[in-house]
């Protein structure tokens, strides 16, 4: 028989991916889903075909006889000088979204997204063009939700489409069950729905501010300030500071372990944020330098912060460095491949070089005599005795 001859597992199959390509335009246009169709040609043998291999000819129409699944089985007469006249199957047709979804086996998902979809625009209504592509755009998140936390999806969209600019924290929010965890693990199908619903993902609410981790390696920068302390961005902003140069630095140990320095002021970097500090006039208009790890993040993070501040310079980050600390770097995991293409001549070399090796070295593993001198060096001062600091105790680093 010929291989196209088309059995009912072959069309649930078909009827399947029909199912997953068009589920998504189906949820989003309910007339679409019930005016859609599936038409799939079964391919009946030729005479030749029927001669070569009547068993199995034989057991396919029988298979098609006993079809009770969802459709119509079309069937036609064939004439065959050597078979007489027989009634074979032709094509199955499967009208409307809910029949192919049960011929693919997917009948009881799509009445379930069905019923879910209706009570999400029931509830956010009305329902527009817009909050229909939203609701089908995430149709994969919410058909998982448990019922508790689908009535938690529902309840706090409505909420949050009812009050544009609550400005509450996550956890004043008047809804049960949802909290910080809740939100962040949720919170891209309750933006994608409030997209829909009124053309914003805003949440309207506030977040705990980032803070940033300051030291002040010269405290007579700000009189009467604690040496070490964290505020937010904002604050930072309005501090009444102005030194002359900024370190920032990636990791905290090190920037703890600081000895004094004229006219200068830590701060954490941050990570892939560190561009906000661009936003700190004192920052700007100081000498600012950039102390990462030796790691293609490091880069990556140096290069974003340069695009905001041309004039940043980098400290530890060069390939003298590298080659003189090398035994004590270690393999890099989950290195980052993204385009810097504002590093010098010596910083992209040492980029070069880690990627070639699959390496990284972080800042705090160089030991910290080497460190105080490259700070001499750089900075013009001379940092030969490391027992006092920004930290009482600069550490043996």
């Amino acid at each position: 028989m010929s291989t196209r001859c088309v059995l009912p597992p072959v069309a649930a199959a078909k009827a399947l991916a029909a199912y997953n390509s068009r589920r998504r335009r189906w949820l989003a246009d309910s007339a679409l889903a019930d005016q859609d169709s599936l038409t799939v040609a079964l391919h009946p043998p030729s005479e030749q075909q029927i001669a070569e291999d009547p068993d199995t000819v034989v057991a396919w129409v029988r298979a098609w006889r006993g079809y009770a699944g969802d459709g119509r089985v079309e069937w036609a007469t064939r004439r065959w000088p050597s078979f007489g006249t027989q009634e074979v199957p032709v094509r199955l047709t499967l009208a409307g979204a809910g029949r192919i979804a049960s011929a693919g086996g997917r009948g009881s998902e799509w009445r379930a997204l069905v019923m879910r979809r209706d009570t999400l625009v029931d509830r956010l209504g009305p329902g527009t063009p817009a909050l229909s592509a939203a609701v089908a755009a995430t149709a994969a998140k919410w058909l998982d939700l448990d019922d508790d936390d689908f009535g938690r999806l529902t309840t706090i969209a409505r909420w949050l489409s009812d009050h544009p600019s609550s400005g509450y924290f996550i956890r004043q929010l008047p809804v049960p069950g949802v909290d910080t965890k809740w939100l962040a693990r949720h919170r891209g199908v309750v933006e994608t729905l409030l997209e829909g619903v009124r053309g914003s993902r805003d949440l309207g609410i506030r977040g705990l501010p980032h803070l940033r981790d300051v030291a002040l390696c010269d405290p007579g920068l700000l009189v009467g300030s604690p040496r070490r302390f964290a505020t937010s961005l904002e604050e930072l902003t309005t501090l009444p500071l102005n030194p002359a140069r900024v370190l920032i630095l990636e990791n905290k140990e090190g920037l703890y372990a600081l000895p004094p320095l004229a006219d200068t002021v830590a701060v954490h970097g941050g990570g892939y944020t560190v561009h906000e500090l661009a936003a700190i006039p004192w920052v700007v208009d100081s000498e600012v330098w950039y102390w990462g790890d030796l790691d293609s993040h490091g880069f990556a993070i140096l290069d974003r912060l340069r695009r905001h501040l041309p004039h940043v310079r980098s400290l530890l980050m060069d390939q003298a460095t590298l080659d003189r600390w090398r035994g004590l770097a270690v393999r890099e995991q989950s290195p980052t491949f993204n385009d810097v293409s504002h590093l010098t001549g010596s910083e992209a070399a040492a980029l070069e070089c880690l990627r070639e090796g699959d390496l990284r070295l972080e800042q705090e593993r160089i030991p910290w005599p080497y460190v105080l001198e490259q700070l001499n060096a750089a900075f013009g001062r001379d940092l030969s005795s490391p027992s006092s600091g920004c930290d009482a105790r600069p550490g043996s680093k």
